[in-house]
Order: structure tokens, then sequence, then C-alpha cells
């Protein structure tokens, strides 16, 4: 008699056969393939928040749309509410509906619409993932496709790093256009730390979480294959992807890694514990004895091609991956079976999977501790990763950096705790929050930066998504058998790599990492089982009402995303055309009708805007149409409704005014200016010069309160330049502090002008020495050792040999000394 479970299963949510021969399920198949093929080669849609990182998101929305629009015709056809997965095809679009809220009082409307949009696109690719996981052919094109264009990036990076661009830019223009140029961009940066392998990143802390999701992903395909053939192949790439890793120079992924493989070996079995431990130390190895030469070859390859070094360095990188290949499969065939026997035999415990990780730990923390001490261990390693490796403390930059980052971030969710900053909150207000003047759109951490953007509402649904997808799924995996388990587990080995890094750099900032998480996301949850009966009894009347409704509203969406995706990658494309326009010296008039066509399609984009500025006001320049400053004054009042905090804005007026003289309501922006970017040098200059002439003015008015007022103003804003310098001393020794931020010559004359003025002639001296130079050639210079010497004689004190390089530069300055000494200041 056979047993019958008790579960029952939804023909709705789980594909059959027959569904994986229909067309929709291949047009969803084919997308998604040529999607996981091109969206790398597109920086990996790099969210730069600038017009330069635009296009290749735009093209991405467009072609989420279209997914979203064949999913919701699959829906119509085999959606009911019967599982968890039917529900988390619901809750998944409160993602987009919290950026969505958060969009209403957003600090930057640009930002916030990009940050929408490319939610919504993560919801598209998590509902697909679902349905086409519970297929088993899908769930294998799915899994393939992930690794397999992993491996092209892997390949790709490796092609670029021996010098052989022909390939890797036919590689390249296959997805995307060089547009002229002899390699893509920064595959292989240099910076002060020496040549970093990116491969498509272009950043290589975020390319080491990727190899790092890549390596274990490949681990356990070599694991679960049966055949030989392909155990060799997965296994052929395990060199290559730990070589890449260490190219990388990434403290971060060099950190994280270990913290990684202790989590996962939690989710595999004793025997495969074991198999894991001894291939990453097999292809650890043979990684240690061929950096060297190979970092060696590409460093010379970088700076000159040779084809004969370039052979060398494919066949020492051959060689240790055809080894490891080959001994990693014979492990695999003959090892296996040993293993299984012996752990059926006597391992026994349930706690049993838990040693081999408390052992790990031990034995890491050992490994650690040697190769952080001299103990010749690291010798073995070129000098650039040894010394990366070396500095691995608490007490570098880097470390310190990010503590500040994390502690700014939480003192903007301060200001916006419920619904947050909108989309791209960091991006537009880290400078009026930040500690010190660094510069990083990115806070270092995608938990931080998505609660600064949508706040603690936002925060929670994401939470409770990840949390019930996490809980569900761990709790059936491990009541699973072998061949249950092995159907997702990648999807959980590949999430789990990118969000613990996520937590110390901005990975989840490239959307096809972010699509990659989403996948896996909903990979798990496509395994979820049937809802408890009185849950799915109270929806028994909606049964046939819930599937179109669920698939209507899905076609909705689809048909606002595709429009607007549409009309913003036109925007661009109109962008682009003005530029070309403008370049081909086309009348001004047809290139500001392009750029409004560009501008009617996403109104108050950066970037639109300021080219259309630019022409505006270097055509009123050359013609003095008054009309076109006028229209170019208006067009930046409009943009700072929208984007209150872009810098644009504030610079336009601020400069306008100042052109024309109008002191007053230029410092009314600059107090803005100021209040938006505490830590720019160039607001307090400006500053200082607007209230020295009001002051003045004043004074030459006769108007001694208002005089007093103005100066006594600019005194106080001299002395927040003082107080800052003095925050930025007192930063710890392994920070840097970021852009330059000091009293400035403009600043120090500004002030010690005022106080000279006043008749303070001490306070003058001290303002004025912070810009005394020996370089006394440029008359702004001349100026301030002028009254710095009149200062001091006011005070009977003399400076000899400063007076003569005065006056030796120029000596018309002893007479203007003299006229200063004699001045009136009344």
């Amino acid at each position: 008699m056979k047993h019958k479970s008790r579960r029952k299963t939804s023909p709705s949510s789980t594909l059959t056969t027959k569904d994986s021969h229909s067309i929709l399920f291949w047009i969803l198949m084919a997308i998604t393939v040529f999607f996981f093929l091109w969206a790398p080669f597109q920086r990996a849609l790099f969210n730069g928040y600038n017009v330069d990182f635009d296009r290749p998101i735009y093209s991405s929305f467009v072609w989420a749309s279209i997914l979203l629009l064949v999913t919701s015709l699959y829906l119509f056809f085999y959606y009911k509410y019967r599982t968890l997965r039917d529900f988390f095809v619901i809750y998944i679009w409160l993602i987009p509906l919290s950026y969505l809220i958060s969009l209403i009082g957003a600090a930057s409307h640009y930002y916030g619409t990009n940050m929408l949009y490319m939610h919504m696109m993560y919801a598209t690719f998590f509902i697909l993932a679902i349905y086409v996981t519970n297929n088993r052919l899908g769930n294998t094109i799915l899994q393939y496709i992930i690794l397999l264009s992993g491996y092209l990036v892997v390949i790709f990076g490796i092609l670029n790093w021996f010098g052989n661009l022909n390939i890797a830019n036919g590689i390249a223009e296959l997805f995307t256009n060089l547009k002229g140029l002899p390699a893509y961009k920064h595959a292989v940066m240099s910076d002060s730390n020496g040549l970093r392998l990116t491969s498509v990143f272009q950043y290589a802390n975020t390319y080491s979480a990727y190899l790092i999701a890549l390596l274990f992903g490949c681990m356990f395909f070599i694991f679960r294959s049966r055949k030989w053939y392909s155990v060799a192949l997965h296994a052929l790439m395990l060199v290559p992807i730990l070589v890449s890793f260490l190219l990388t120079l990434s403290r971060g992924g060099l950190v994280i890694l270990p913290v990684v493989l202790l989590v996962l070996l939690l989710f595999f079995s004793v025997e495969r514990q074991i198999k894991l431990l001894l291939y990453l130390g097999i292809s650890a190895v043979a990684v240690l004895l061929t950096i060297g030469n190979i970092t060696e070859i590409g460093s010379s390859l970088q700076s000159s091609f040779s084809p004969s070094l370039s052979l060398k360095g494919w066949g020492v990188l051959a060689a240790a991956s055809i080894i490891v290949s080959v001994l990693i499969t014979l492990l695999n065939r003959y090892l296996t079976p040993v293993l299984e026997k012996t752990i059926q035999k006597k391992i026994k415990s349930r706690y049993a999977p838990v040693v081999l990780p408390v052992g790990a730990v031990i034995l890491g923390t050992v490994a650690v501790i040697i190769l952080f001490t001299d103990t010749g261990i690291t010798k073995l390693l070129p000098e650039n990763i040894r010394v990366r490796i070396d500095n691995i403390n608490f007490q570098q930059h880097s470390v310190l950096e990010r503590g500040t980052f994390y502690a700014d971030s939480l003192k903007l969710v301060k200001d916006y705790p419920v619904f947050g900053a909108g989309g791209g909150g960091w991006a537009a207000l880290y400078e009026k929050y930040q500690n010190n003047p660094y510069t990083s759109r990115q806070a270092h951490n995608f938990f931080l930066q998505y609660l600064v953007e949508v706040g603690i509402f936002g925060f929670l649904i994401f939470s409770v998504l990840l949390g019930l997808v996490l809980y569900n799924y761990c709790r059936n995996y491990f009541k699973s058998d072998k061949d249950t388990k092995d159907t997702k587990v990648l999807y959980l080995i590949i999430l789990i790599s990118l969000l613990i890094h996520s937590a110390i750099d901005f990975n989840l900032s490239y959307a096809f990492l972010a699509i990659v998480v989403f996948i896996c996301l909903g990979g798990l949850v496509s395994s979820f089982d049937t809802l408890a009966a009185p849950f799915t009894n109270r929806l028994s009347r909606w049964e046939s009402v819930l599937p179109k409704i669920i698939s209507g509203g899905t076609l909705v969406i689809a048909i606002v995303f595709i429009t607007m995706s549409i009309r913003l990658l036109s925007g661009n494309t109109y962008y682009h055309q003005a530029i070309a326009e403008a370049q081909q010296a086309k009348p001004y008039t047809e290139v500001i009708a392009t750029l409004d066509k560009a501008l009617s399609m996403q109104p108050n984009h950066p970037d639109y805007v300021d080219l259309k500025q630019d022409i505006l006001m270097q055509v009123f320049r050359q013609i003095k149409d008054p009309s076109l400053e006028q229209e170019a004054v208006q067009l930046i009042k409009d943009f700072r409704k929208a984007e209150p905090y872009h810098r644009l804005g504030v610079d336009f007026q601020l400069n306008f005014l100042m052109e024309q003289r109008n002191f007053l309501e230029a410092r009314s922006v600059n107090i803005e200016g100021i209040e938006i970017f505490p830590w720019d040098i160039e607001m307090y200059e400006s500053q200082m010069l607007i209230l020295y002439e009001l002051g003045n003015q004043a004074r030459l008015d006769k108007n001694n309160a208002l005089t007093d007022q103005y100066w006594a103003e600019a005194i106080e804003l001299y002395n927040v330049v003082l107080a800052k310098v003095k925050h930025l001393e007192s930063l710890p020794e392994g920070q840097l502090q970021g852009r330059e931020f000091n009293v400035t010559p403009a600043i120090a004359l500004y002030a010690g002008q005022i106080y000279y003025i006043k008749g303070d002639y001490t306070n003058a001296e001290s303002a004025l020495k912070h810009a005394i130079t020996d370089n006394l050639e440029d008359s702004f210079a001349q100026t301030i050792a002028r009254w710095y010497i009149a200062s001091l004689q006011k005070q009977g004190k003399s400076e000899d040999s400063l007076k003569e390089k005065l006056f030796a530069a120029n000596p018309q300055e002893a007479k203007n000394l003299e006229e200063l000494l004699n001045a009136k200041f009344d």
C-alpha cells in the first residue's frame, strides 16, 4: 500500500512539462538569457547618479518591462492564490510601493524616480524567477546562465590582464559600444595600490564580491554534477576565479571570504564540507604557486604588449587550472564513495554538520595568525598583494572611513525616519550630514543605504521579505533529501555571498547584481509549500477572480513601466543628439529644441538642465538677448523645486546674483548652500566676500548697525571655518580627511581686512598669517602681505624680510602700504 502525503501541491504554481513547451515560457527564458549576457558589459548596470550611466539602465528598464508584460500574460493562465510563492507575487510590489511613497518627499526627484523604476525591475525578475524555476528545465537554464555569464566575466577580465585586447574587445562589442576606446574602460585599473583587476565592474571590491559568489557556486556545481566532464569543466574555473580574486587586491574580499565560507558550510553535509575545504585547499596552493608569475606578467603587459609574454601567462594559468581540474575530478570520482561510506558508519549525530565549521573557525584563526605574522607564508605572494594583506586592520583608512559613512547615514535616518529621503537619498544628502569632506555617493553598506532611502517603513518591508524567504527556505531545506536540496541551493549560495559582502560595500548599486539577488530570492520562494488550509479557504470565494485581478494589475503596471521606460530612453537619446548638434555647430535654436524634447520626456534631469542653461547663457553673452538669460534663470528656479539639494541650482543662482552684484540675495542663496554643503570651502569663500562687500557698502553709507551685523556674521563664519579645521585635526591618524578644507587666502584676507578696519590688529594679524606666502608674484598675494604688514606695524611689530620681498616684487607696494597705514575707516 502506498503512503499518501497529506500535503497538497498547487497545480497553479508548479509548472508542468507542458508549460516548458509554451511560447510564453520560451520568450521569458530567451530574454533572460540575453539579459544575463548583455547586462554585465554595461558596467554591470551601475547606478552612478548621472547621465553617463543612464542609458544602459533605461535600456534594462525596457527589457524588464517587456518581461513583465509577458509575465502578466503568464500569470493569467497559471496564477492561483494557493501557496506561499503566490503570496510573494503580491508582496514583492510593496518594495516599489515603498519607493513610490518615499518619492513624495524625496531629496532628489531624479534619483528617486530612477530608483523606483529599478525596484520595479527587481520585482519583475523576482516574479519571473518564482515561476521559471518551478520548471525543471527553466531552473536548470537559469542556474547555468547565472554561472556561465559569470565565467564569461572572469575570462574577459583575464583577457584584459594578459593584454589580449583584440579578443576582449571583440567580446565586449557583442554587447556594448566601446565608443572608439582602445579597451573596455578600467577593466584593469591603476590606483595607489597598483594594478587592480575589475573586469566589467570598474570597481575591484564589487568584483571580488561577485567572484566569491562565483567561487562557491562553481564549487556547488562540482558537487552536484554526475558526469566527470561536467566536474572537470567547472573545476577548470576554480584557479581563474581565485587568481582574479587576488588580482582585485580587495582587502574587504579577503575578510569576507572566510565569513561566507563558514556560513555556507552549515548548509552542506559533512561529506561536502570535507570536499569543499579540500578542493579550496588544492586550488589555493596552485594559485599561491602561480600568482607571482601571473602578477608580474600582467603588470608588464599593461605597459607594453608582448605576444610571447602573454602566451606565457596563459600557459602558467592553464597549467595550474588543468592540474587542479584533473586532481579534483579524480578526487570527486574516487573520494566521494569513501567519504559517504565512512560518514554513514561513524558520524551519525544530528550535529555532525556543525562540527567541521567549528573546526574550520579554529583552523581559520590559526591560519590568520600565521598569515599576519612574520612566518614567511605571505612571502609567496607578490609584493602588492602582500602589502594589502599586511595592511588589514581596524585602523586603516578604508575601515575608519566606512565607520564615518555609517555614522553619518544614521544622522540622515534621524531626520527622515519613517519613509526615508527617497531613492538616492544618500547621494543627494550625504554632504549635508558628513563628518568630514569625503566624496562618496555610496554609503558602502547596502542595508544602511536602503534604510536612508525608504526609512523604517520600507526597510521593514524588505527585512520581512528577506526574513520570510530565508526562514521558510531553511526550514524546508534541513528537512529535505539531498536531491531536493540541490535543486535550489545555488540561489542561497549566491544570495548569501552577495548580501554578506554588501554589508561593507555598495555591490547592489550595480543593478545587475541586485537583479541576481532578487532572482535568487525568487528562486528560493519557488520551493515553498502550500499555505495552511484555513487561510486558503478564506480566499476560496476569490479563486476564480483573483488570477484575473493579479494578472490584470500586473499588466497595468507593465504598460505603465514600458511607457515610462521608453520615455526615459527617448529623453536620453534626445540629450545625446543635442550634444552632437552642438558639436556640429548647428544653430543654437535647433540644439535647444532637441533639448526641450529631452526635458519633455524627463523634466528637471540635472544633466539636461545643465546643458540647456549653459547653452542659453553662452548665447546670451554673445548676442545680449535678455530673454535667453531670463529663460535660463526660470529654468533653474523650476529645477531647484525638484532638486533642492543639487549643486547645479545653488551654483547657478549664486554666480548669477554675484554677476549682478546683488549681494543681498546672493547672501541668502549662499546660506542655503553652506547648509547643504557645510564642507565646501568655496561656499565659505564666496560668503566671506558677500558679507565683506555688504558690510563695506553699509560702512560707506554710514550705517554702522548694518556694518556691524554683516561683519559680525563674517567673523562668525570665519570662526566656523577655524573650528572645522580643528575638527579635522582630531580625526584618527589613519583616516583621510577627503577634500581640502582650510583657511584659504581669500577667507584670510576678508577676515583680516574686517578685523583691521575695526581696529582689532591682533586678530587681523592672526587671520592674515594663514595666507602669507613667499611667492609674491601675483597681486592677490601682495594685497594679503600688505594688510598683514600693516597689522603688524599697528601693533609696533615688524617683519622686515617679508616687507623687502613685497617691495622687490612690486615697488608700488611701498606707497600702498603707507596709504593703508594712514587710512581712516570711520
